[in-house]
């Protein structure tokens, strides 16, 4: 009779001690990466302005893709001749698990020139989203 209320009462400890875990609240969400990140023709992290230029990386999803995007923003350490910003979203991307994000643009003739955040957004259809933020000078 010991040897069963014995086990008994190591099965019920067994049970409510395993039972009490949270995993899932006490995972952290993953996040996109990206990687072999190159900038500007010859990875030069330059823009000419009204000229093509070159981005390209590897993006991989925490789940898959919602978009990506590229800002390039005045720095408020720096002085500008006007306020200028500019902002591209692929969503060709989209339901991706990892795409390499090879891209062409023109930097705008409005553009003014000086040295800029050239941030990559990569946006997960999981909720969660990656910023990496790269040096940019646009000359002309």
């Amino acid at each position: 009779m010991k040897t069963t209320k014995l086990i008994l009462a190591s099965l019920i400890a067994t049970i409510a001690f395993s039972s009490c875990s949270n995993d899932d609240s006490e995972k952290e969400q993953a996040i996109p990466k990206i990687d072999k990140i190159e900038i500007g023709l010859g990875n030069n992290e330059t823009g000419t302005i009204g000229q093509d230029f070159h981005f390209n990386a590897e993006v991989t999803a925490a789940d898959k893709i919602e978009n990506v995007q590229v800002k390039i923003a005045q720095r408020s350490t720096e002085t500008y001749p006007k306020v200028w910003s500019h902002e591209i979203t692929w969503t060709q991307y989209t339901g991706a698990k990892n795409a390499t994000v090879h891209k062409h643009f023109d930097i705008p003739e409005d553009a003014a020139e000086g040295k800029y955040d050239f941030i990559i957004i990569v946006n997960d259809q999981n909720g969660t989203k990656l910023e990496v933020k790269k040096n940019l000078t646009i000359i002309n």
